[in-house]
């Protein structure tokens, strides 16, 4: 039956909204109804699908997803959500394997690429890492948080020049994001490039006054241009905080000169 004429698709459309709205519990009512109602309607056991991974229940959405997969076995978005499921139900290598077939099937799924891209990272695969990046990038060249991704892929390997140059321009495509102003000051700090550095660190913090990291960056910018007593205010400071730059700035403090 061609899912235009299934009789579940009013159900799937009002359930896809509620999804998109956030309200999981009128979505999942209604998905579960239509894949009652209509069994071989692929969409709604994707989306259902989707739903139950939302929840954290990853065996219920591999379930989902393998029943749009034998419906519509050439589509890639239950390959990618099977993939993501997989992945974070501890089956890496089964995950990145449905993931490949759902960007073979799609290459511009760039929620497909940008999940590999983290996968592989977290195994200690960076140029595999930096490959799926730059597909997700060039599915997508906007997404500012998969350039700051690329960028973490191609330092890894000692590129930081190119990482800084990733970085511009995810300023430029989301001049807003104290995320990608932070990272471009850390990767500057690490190429010895002080200007840039202190530039993006300290827009980083205008735009975001509580961005931790990029305050421990910067006192780490005071201390290797010598201005101990500025550091030191910024890295007792965040000691104080308990936050998750706490004991890195205890360390750094303590190693100051007295």
């Amino acid at each position: 039956m061609n899912v235009a004429e299934s009789p579940a698709r009013a159900l799937v459309n009002r359930g896809a909204l509620r999804l998109a709205e956030g309200a999981l519990d009128e979505a999942e009512a209604l998905l579960r109804e239509a894949v009652s109602v209509d069994p071989a309607n692929a969409t709604a056991h994707v989306n259902l699908g989707y739903l139950l991974a939302c929840r954290g229940d990853h065996d219920a959405a591999i379930a989902e997803a393998e029943e749009a997969i034998a419906l519509e076995p050439t589509r890639g978005a239950p390959w990618a959500h099977m993939g993501m499921s997989m992945l974070a139900s501890g089956r890496v290598e089964a995950g990145l394997a449905a993931l490949s077939r759902s960007v073979r099937l799609d290459p511009d799924n760039h929620f497909a690429w940008d999940a590999m891209g983290r996968a592989l990272l977290a195994l200690g695969r960076p140029a595999a890492a930096e490959e799926a990046w730059a597909a997700g990038v060039a599915a997508k060249d906007d997404d500012v948080d998969m350039l700051i991704s690329l960028a973490t892929a191609v330092a890894a390997q000692d590129r930081t020049g190119e990482a800084a140059r990733i970085l511009l321009r995810a300023t430029e495509v989301a001049p807003s994001s104290a995320r990608a102003w932070t990272q471009l000051g850390v990767v500057s700090l690490v190429r010895q490039d002080y200007g840039t550095a202190g530039e993006a660190l300290l827009r980083a913090l205008d735009l975001d006054p509580t961005c931790e990291e990029a305050r421990y960056h910067l006192a780490l910018l005071h201390v290797l241009v010598g201005a101990h007593d500025e550091a030191r205010v910024v890295l007792d400071a965040l000691a104080a905080a308990g936050g998750s730059w706490s004991d890195e700035a205890t360390r750094v403090a303590a190693a100051l000169p007295c």
